[in-house]
């Protein structure tokens, strides 16, 4: 049987999601605990790959599995074998063929701007602080510019490898409420860091220190140093995965 788990994690203490030697990371945590949960060796299939620090409400698994293990009670038992900071929220069974990433249609990330001029402990490893005015409108308008398929190279972070750099990107919305600003993402797939690098050339345009076009030059350019710095990881949520 191949079963999807629904997964949601703190990022902060991990090496991001991808399995890498001698490193604790999200998905080695998983797949040992789906393992002590289903009593055999299990390959996990992931929707995508989240940076260390990077958190998720809605990350994907699918793996193969005979278990007998009723599928409503599957989170809750291997939730048993889980750290409080990781947690299977949904599981159900899909085709024999359903890949968590191939078989996806996009992915919606949003990244929390905390606007204050003081830190708060709450919101530590859980949003950006920033405690300077932004534009909104400037952001959104700049982020208007990388709307459609395009060349994002600019927005890559290094010693990322792909065959190339054409992504899409469906819609981008700045929502400001009275405590924070949420950057939302929809898209296909995302290349190494874009959304944070996205993010934070985002900024700079909001705080005035370039203008909404400098995201259609940087763009253009296609030169990772024609854009800005590299958002925090911690403000960043893979939200959802649409199948």
């Amino acid at each position: 049987m191949n079963i999807l788990l629904k997964v949601c994690y703190d990022g902060t203490s991990y090496h991001g999601f991808q399995i890498q030697p001698d490193l604790v990371t999200v998905e080695g945590v998983l797949k040992k605990a789906i393992e002590k949960t289903v009593l055999h060796e299990v390959k996990l299939y992931t929707a995508g790959r989240t940076d260390k620090g990077v958190h998720a409400m809605g990350q994907c698994v699918n793996f193969y599995s005979d278990t007998t293990i009723d599928i409503g009670n599957l989170p809750k038992v291997i939730n048993y074998h889980l750290p409080e900071d990781i947690s299977v929220v949904g599981a159900r069974y899909e085709s024999d063929n359903f890949h968590a990433r191939y078989s996806a249609k996009g992915k919606y990330y949003r990244y929390i701007i905390y606007k204050s001029r003081f830190r708060n402990p709450i919101y530590r490893n859980r949003a950006f602080n920033y405690p300077f005015e932004l534009n909104i409108e400037n952001m959104q308008k700049a982020l208007d510019y990388l709307i459609g398929e395009k060349d994002y190279k600019s927005f890559m972070g290094r010693h990322a490898i792909v065959k190339d750099t054409i992504r899409r990107i469906d819609k981008i919305k700045v929502i400001e409420d009275e405590n924070f600003i949420y950057i939302d993402f929809w898209g296909k797939s995302f290349l190494k860091n874009m959304i944070r690098i996205i993010v934070g050339t985002a900024i700079e345009i909001g705080r005035g220190r370039y203008s909404s076009e400098f995201m259609l030059e940087a763009l253009n350019k296609k030169h990772r140093k024609s854009a800005g710095p590299t958002a925090p990881s911690y403000g960043l949520y893979l939200m959802k995965i649409y199948y």
